[in-house]
């Protein structure tokens, strides 16, 4: 009895650990181009994988995933890096590719091969988002249905460490906020800034396209405060989305005229 509970336990313990793990996979992207997945992960990169239908439920997920993986373009050019996947393989490299480019997610790869299965991560979902790296190619971050940005930056961050040692993240954007929320006719949107830098700030609805600009330029740092009108948007959740240099920040609202 006591050698079955102990082998019992050592299955549960392989599974936990097996699941900690990527599954390795050989791919072509859209671009016709071989990917290894422990190639690129021995190299030292870290690889974000997002799966999508794509659907218009996958956009505002996948989108926080792609600005979120931006922030590292110039402190660590080319060491993280996303890939959308086609959930099954059944939909054309030129849709996916389209469909990536509609809602700005150019800088990322493009696959539509059934070499790259969701299911080894769990159970299928739209959208879902994986994070790889290390010498182990260890999994940091499953995340089905729905992304928080700042457990994904914390997951890459970890990944990152791992491989490098250390990592600190150096961001200029200490706090934002938007009031009133809900939005009537107009709101501001209050920032806080280590540094100085240039911004763009703009209004996206639901499935990530810019319906409104609210501000773009340079902006010196300290607290700073912006307002803006909500007076041609209908009724409805949107998004204000800050970008910087090499971050992004996006705040929820609820217009109700």
């Amino acid at each position: 009895m006591n050698k079955l509970i102990i082998y019992l336990l050592l299955c549960l313990l392989t599974i936990g650990l097996k699941a900690q793990n990527a599954t390795d996979f050989i791919a072509v992207n859209c671009e016709n181009q071989r990917y290894h997945l422990f190639s690129e992960l021995d190299s030292g990169k870290v690889v974000v994988m997002a799966w999508a239908m794509p659907c218009g439920s996958c956009v505002v997920p996948l989108q926080t995933t792609f600005n979120v993986v931006q922030q590292y373009k110039d402190s660590l050019p080319g060491m993280v890096t996303m890939l959308i996947c086609d959930d099954v393989a059944n939909t054309s490299c030129s849709s996916l590719v389209l469909w990536a480019k509609t809602y700005g997610m150019e800088n990322t790869l493009k696959f539509s091969d059934p070499a790259i299965k969701m299911t080894d991560y769990g159970e299928t979902a739209m959208p879902k988002v994986v994070v790889v790296g290390g010498p182990q190619h260890q999994v940091f971050f499953v995340s089905d249905y729905d992304v928080d940005g700042k457990s994904l930056e914390k997951a890459i961050d970890s990944a990152i460490t791992m491989i490098t040692g250390v990592y600190e993240r150096q961001e200029f954007l200490t706090s934002m906020k938007v009031f009133p929320n809900p939005v009537s006719n107009s709101a501001t949107i209050s920032i806080s800034l280590n540094k100085g830098t240039f911004l763009n700030i703009s209004i996206l609805n639901e499935i990530g396209q810019e319906v409104a600009s609210v501000f773009s330029g340079s902006i010196s740092s300290g607290f700073q405060k912006i307002n803006f009108s909500t007076q041609t948007l209908n009724d409805g959740l949107y998004f204000v989305q800050l970008r910087g240099d090499s971050e992004n920040f996006t705040v929820p609202i609820s217009v109700s005229h």
